[in-house]
């Protein structure tokens, strides 16, 4: 994978982007350096937007569900007998990487692995909040320790209905609790570690998970997991503990989506092409309007999740798809009659709840 050139910048990103509020210092120097993208934003901020009692598929109750969780997230108290537990694991290690392993799963996550940490994966200065609104972002830490929590199969068939962002905010919450733990064991081991979870990232979690061995990016740029597809969140801890690195692995994912195109054709705001990759800061990758997904998101009030509950590789974690993912892994020349399988079974474009 080739590294993304130049660096992010956080405040470029979409949810930074929609945080800036007219008349603060924030959005005016933002918008003086982007201007062009002044208009297209505030079109977007006028919208309802997520969890909002407007926007078309809000359930007060789901909706407030999921407030509840997210709001939860900046509220996470840690039990000290546990992190005190896993570092004493860690300090008596001759190799933390297993330790690290078994506490993620442990702690709920479904997949977890090791990578350098690329400098070109972390964001150059914050820009979610007004409080550190620019601050330049300084981590040297050599490793990232990557990991997946899944978003519950029966939940994701009702997308892009309200409890879809209700599982988005019950994973986003378990993602960060896990994060923080693992973050408070190895700063009690005696070792440097910064958790990265919903709305407190300081790098880009994708290209890490693929780094580590988690997975590959789809057409719809969202990470494809073995076992659980697209159906995942990812949460990271950055850190000087030693850990062994994993590699990329190949899940068939990148030949199978040149043929697939079911996120692309399934897309409520048509934001996935259906054409080839293009190059975007060096990276060759499908690009994705991310201005149109976003506004879908403020027009119906969640997160979505079509694209996410469409991709075959989305299925349930059982015997019969776990089978028809090694085939897709191992048999790529099977890939067209496994894809009109899926058609057949599963219908072309996603139908849901």
């Amino acid at each position: 994978m080739t590294n993304p050139d130049p660096r992010v910048d956080e405040r470029d990103t979409m949810f930074a982007r929609m945080e800036r509020k007219a008349g603060t210092r924030e959005y005016e120097d933002y918008y003086a350096d982007r201007p062009r993208r002044r208009r297209k934003d505030d079109r977007l901020r006028s919208m309802p937007g997520l969890l909002h009692a407007d926007a078309i598929h809000h359930d007060e109750a789901i909706g407030g569900e999921a407030q509840e969780w997210f709001d939860r997230i900046d509220r996470i108290e840690l039990d000290p007998e546990e992190v005190e537990r896993w570092a004493d694991r860690l300090r008596g290690a001759d190799d933390p990487t297993d330790v690290v392993h078994e506490m993620a799963i442990s702690l709920g996550a479904v997949a977890a692995g090791c990578a350098p940490l690329d400098p070109a994966f972390v964001y150059t200065a914050k820009g979610r909040f007004d409080a550190d609104y620019g601050r330049g972002i300084d981590l040297e830490h050599p490793n990232a320790i990557v990991f997946l929590v899944e978003m519950d199969h029966a939940e994701m068939r009702h997308a892009p209905r309200a409890p879809v962002i209700r599982e988005s905010a019950r994973q986003y919450y378990r993602g960060a609790r896990i994060s923080l733990v693992m973050e408070a064991a190895i700063a009690a081991a005696g070792f440097d570690a910064k958790a990265h979870y919903d709305a407190h990232y300081d790098v880009i979690l994708p290209p890490l998970a693929v780094a580590a061995g988690l997975g590959e990016m789809g057409r719809h740029n969202i990470l494809i997991a073995d076992r659980y597809g697209s159906r995942v969140r990812i949460g990271a801890v950055t850190t000087d503990l030693p850990v062994r690195p994993g590699r990329p692995r190949s899940l068939g994912a990148d030949r199978f989506c040149r043929i697939c195109l079911k996120c692309a054709d399934s897309c409520p705001s048509r934001a996935l092409t259906r054409g080839e990759k293009e190059i975007v800061r060096g990276v060759a990758k499908w690009p994705t309007d991310v201005e149109r997904c976003v506004g879908y998101w403020c027009r119906v009030g969640t997160d979505c999740g079509v694209c996410m509950s469409v991709c075959p590789f989305s299925h349930g974690n059982n015997a019969f798809h776990n089978l028809v993912r090694w085939m897709v892994r191992r048999l790529p020349w099977f890939h067209r009659p496994l894809k009109w399988m899926d058609d057949l079974f599963y219908g072309r474009r996603w139908k849901g709840l």
